[in-house]
């Protein structure tokens, strides 16, 4: 495993690396509460990733990694606390990784409730149960307290301040930011419930649709799922799942709707797409399925309870996508 000690104080990154580019600078404190940070530490990358994590490691890959830096703090009968910090190609990863799980009750870690939260939806650290989470720019961080305790606690959340001291605060990802919040007549936006990813295995943790990647998602496209639930009363709330998925260009676009066809709805006997626009609803087991290709943008929605919501879903999520300005209400 490749190791380079950073230095006891610090821990840098700059210039390019396996993955990616993953720049920027983070400096540790040497001490948080009863806690001292410990001169060694730890390089992980792309080549090394499953040494450290085993098969967790994925999750990382399956955004555009660049390099992992472990460090570590310990104290005189107390359990550790880890820091990992995993660099990322740019901020928009590292969201994902934190949209993954909106678990944890949001911490406020920069110099105002403002701007910890940053984005008017999304917070950009979650705390629980020992564990912070954190998205700050380009950087994806994880702080844990082997126990935790109130101490422990406070060292955790005095290690994050640091991390995100002086660093950029970029918005969400233009796609997430374009989700509507409300879809007509009444179906809102979930925002724990949104997930920007990259890739089928990210997809099939949120939204299970196929073992394989019927979508042909790669690291050149990006994709947000979500749910959308009805405010209507009734003796079962309604909610609709959607998957938007933008490619790098309108080609892989199509081939990736023959895909998603010819597999999902074998039974329809799609042909395949000539066009770079293609919309279709469709009747299956658990409610209507739709799908609208526009250019090198993809909306899928499943679960409709009818044709008429499922067409809505699809006319606004085109739009959205379609649009220059983000349309998610803040």
């Amino acid at each position: 495993m490749e190791e380079r000690p950073p230095s006891p104080d610090a821990v840098r990154r700059t210039g390019a690396a396996p993955g990616g580019s993953s720049e920027g600078t983070v400096t540790l404190p040497p001490t948080a509460g009863k806690w001292k940070l410990k001169p060694d530490g730890r390089t992980i990358t792309a080549q090394t990733i499953f040494d450290y994590m085993d098969g967790a490691g994925e999750l990382y890959l399956a955004y555009r990694f660049g390099r992992l830096e472990v460090r570590e703090y310990v104290s005189d009968g107390e359990d550790a606390i880890l820091v990992e910090l995993y660099w990322m190609e740019s901020s928009d990863d590292a969201f994902g990784l934190l949209s993954g799980d909106w678990g944890g009750d949001p911490a406020v870690l920069a110099g105002s409730t403002a701007d910890a939260a940053g984005t008017g939806t999304w917070p950009r650290a979650l705390y629980g149960a020992g564990l912070l989470r954190l998205w700050s720019d380009n950087l994806y961080a994880r702080v844990l307290a082997q126990t935790e305790t109130d101490g422990s606690r406070q060292a955790v959340l005095a290690i994050g301040k640091a991390i995100v001291a002086g660093r950029r605060e970029p918005p969400p990802p233009a796609l997430a930011r374009l989700m509507p919040s409300l879809v007509e007549p009444a179906y809102r936006l979930e925002n724990h419930r949104l997930c920007y990813f990259r890739s089928h295995l990210v997809l099939n943790s949120a939204y299970f649709l196929s073992p394989s990647n019927i979508l042909d998602l790669d690291r050149t496209a990006e994709a947000v799922t979500a749910t959308y639930t009805s405010g209507a009363k009734g003796p079962k709330t309604a909610s609709v799942r959607i998957v938007v998925v933008r490619f790098s260009n309108r080609e892989l676009a199509n081939r990736a709707l023959d895909h998603f066809r010819r597999t999902y709805l074998p039974e329809k006997g799609a042909k395949p797409v000539a066009s770079a626009r293609a919309r279709e609803l469709l009747r299956i087991e658990d409610g209507w399925t739709g799908y609208d290709l526009s250019g090198a943008a993809l909306a899928l929605v499943f679960e409709s309870p009818s044709s008429e919501i499922a067409d809505v879903f699809l006319t606004q999520l085109s739009r959205s996508t379609s649009g220059k300005e983000d349309t998610h209400a803040e």
